[in-house]
């Protein structure tokens, strides 16, 4: 062999740091924690944990350099760049294929992990127990599991290249958001358990500021998703209750629910153990989500390939962190005592409580939808899954009943307060307007009306409320991040019942009418792109009756070079009040004919604007000062 494998050892050496410097810093937590528990009323310095943390994100930050890269550069001696990468893939997706993998994708997954937990600062050795535990556990899993660093030989001169699907700016930055959101509940399960645990401890708790920061990267990475398939699948649609972006879902739900809930405990000193029970579910879940992913159990185009001893060591940690929860508050009862008091029905802790019922409801809906096809599988061998209509249905009336209890719950305070129903006269009476003229307007589509009805009523009051009383910084944030929901809450409503679509055959040169829209396929041409060929579709697309109002657009199949199965780009006319979307399905040989499928979907670009406020207006709050 006549060549040394630099960025092979290289690689190994700082994983392997990592890992022993995971166990200096757990062991030392463990330490501290018997002096705590030995010396009750001694403070306990944690910065040289807090310290170790940094070195450990700092050792995992040249880690996926060094395979950054050998992705880059082609180090096809090394297993994962011969999988993921080859020189003729363009550079931000050999970059990209770092997450685009297992091997990478924990390996990433870790230093996002421990870049979080070091920059949330000092804990209570609690907490930094939990937080070294976790993080342990992951690079232990790039160290001896799933070796990101494996040495491969006879190595090829060329790599193969990560999966084509993943090769869109979209799948660029949605796992990135997803993973910061997913690997960062750590902190707020951390610093939650040393908060009840830990009493009066000296340091502020921040878990609330960090499970802020979590549900702004879990909204952000789950909407760029949808936005991805979107762009790429060609199936005209965000969402199709995939069981991998239910896993990103459902701890999107409890943490959510968290938020609302915590501030029981902020105001009242009381819901305790309901608050850990769902911080604790959100991390599980998203612990859960990462195993179930890349174990392979769900069948899905972000699946991973199944390692049997990667499911084994997962199953183990999961079953490590269940008992820590149960045994936690058994040990500790005393620490979450606590009696919840609602003192009238129409007041703030009332309203805030029934929507920490109604998003727990939806929660137990995807939860039962996306576990119970993988027990029958494991009890009878047969595979099968629940389609949309499972869970549209009762999403729709959750949904509107959550945005009733937020449409009333933010406005009206503590306490007893009827004399505040006078807020929402005005509001009521513009969105009843709005409503009669929805229901006129769609052609008397009752779902539409009571959707925009309800909706309409948020939004009214919250302009009410800056007009009557000013905008409040503290209030600031958390107004514009419903407002965002409403937003997004409009675009979902449009796009699930107002689309329309077609399937047809055209010629060269022919026309045809769909929807109003007047579409001429002018020509199909060969593209030669880095590592791909296509067959493109040009369409030249007139809207109404004007002839001098049209635009082009295209869609095409591509071949990639290292992959059998061709993907299809969708054609897109992007819009604010709706989009023109149209894929090039196949080419028939005989006939010369190209099928193709038209949707128009109208709102769709309301979600992407609403989900967009909701992610700064949660990075806002996270960031605000507090006294």
């Amino acid at each position: 062999m006549d060549f040394i494998p630099v960025n092979l050892k290289i690689g190994e050496f700082l994983v392997l740091s990592a890992l022993l410097l995971s166990l200096l810093g757990f062991s030392l937590s463990v330490y501290y924690n018997r002096q705590l528990h030995i010396y009750p009323q001694r403070l306990c310095d944690t910065t040289l944990l807090n310290r170790i943390e940094g070195i450990i994100s700092l050792v995992l930050f040249f880690a996926c350099l060094t395979m950054i890269m050998s992705l880059v550069k082609g180090d096809y001696y090394i297993r994962f760049v011969a999988k993921h990468s080859n020189s003729q893939v363009p550079l931000i997706f050999r970059i990209s294929a770092l997450w685009g993998g297992q091997e990478g994708s924990i390996l990433f997954w870790s230093f996002l992990m421990s870049l979080i937990i070091f920059a949330s600062g000092k804990k209570p050795p609690i907490a930094h127990l939990i937080t070294f535990f976790t993080l342990g556990f992951f690079v232990f899993l790039s160290t001896f599991v799933s070796k990101a660093f494996e040495f491969m030989y006879p190595f090829p001169t060329e790599g193969r290249e990560m999966n084509p699907l993943l090769q869109h700016f979209g799948m660029a930055l949605h796992p990135v958001f997803l993973y910061i959101g997913l690997t960062s509940t750590v902190v707020p399960f951390a610093l939650y358990t040393g908060k009840i645990l830990s009493g009066e401890w000296n340091y502020n708790f921040f878990y609330r500021k960090w499970a802020l920061f979590s549900w702004s990267f879990l909204t952000g990475g789950i909407v760029i998703g949808g936005w991805w398939a979107y762009a790429e699948l060609g199936w005209g649609g965000y969402w199709a209750w995939d069981p991998v972006e239910n896993a990103s879902f459902l701890p999107w739900l409890t943490l959510t629910a968290f938020l609302h809930s915590a501030m029981f405990e902020t105001k009242f000193r009381t819901l305790k153990l309901f608050n850990f029970a769902l911080i604790s579910l959100t991390y599980l879940l998203a612990m859960i989500g990462t195993f179930l992913v890349r174990s392979g159990l769900f069948i899905s185009v972000h699946s991973f390939v199944q390692n049997p001893e990667l499911g084994i060591a997962f199953i183990v940690f999961i079953f490590a962190i269940v008992a820590f929860v149960i045994y936690i508050p058994i040990v500790y009862s005393e620490k979450f005592k606590a009696n919840l008091s609602v003192k009238s029905l129409f007041s703030r802790e009332f309203f805030i409580l029934v929507g920490v019922v109604l998003l727990l409801s939806m929660w137990g809906t995807v939860f039962i939808g996306t576990i119970f096809p993988v027990i029958y599988e494991s009890f009878t061998g047969e595979k099968i899954s629940f389609g949309k209509p499972f869970f549209n249905k009762p999403f729709a009336f959750l949904s509107l009943l959550l945005i009733l209890s937020m449409n009333i719950g933010q406005h009206i305070p503590w306490g007893k307060a009827t004399h505040t129903l006078k807020f929402f006269l005005i509001p009521g009476l513009l969105c009843s307007a709005v409503g009669i003229t929805s229901f006129i307007l769609s052609g008397k589509n009752l779902g539409i009306a009571i959707s925009l009805t309800l909706i309409s009523l948020g939004i009214f009051s919250i302009i009410s409320e800056w007009i009557k009383y000013g905008v409040k910084i503290g209030r600031f944030f958390p107004i514009v991040a419903h407002l965002g929901f409403f937003i997004m809450a409009i675009g979902i409503t449009f796009s699930q019942i107002s689309y329309k679509e077609g399937e047809f055959f055209l010629s060269i040169g022919e026309e045809i009418k769909f929807s109003g829209y007047s579409i001429k396929l002018r020509e199909i041409v060969q593209i030669n792109g880095p590592n791909w060929i296509s067959i493109r579709a040009n369409f030249e697309v007139r809207e109404g009756s004007n002839s001098n109002s049209y635009f082009q657009v295209h869609s095409e199949k591509r071949f990639y070079f290292t992959w059998e199965e061709p993907t299809t780009e969708a054609g897109i006319k992007w819009g604010f009040l709706k989009d023109f979307y149209i894929v090039f399905v196949k080419l028939e040989r005989e006939t010369g004919k190209l099928y193709i499928k038209v949707w128009e979907n109208p709102g769709v670009s309301l979600i992407w604007i609403g989900s967009a406020l909701m992610f700064f207006a949660g990075i806002g709050n996270f960031i605000r000062k507090r006294k």
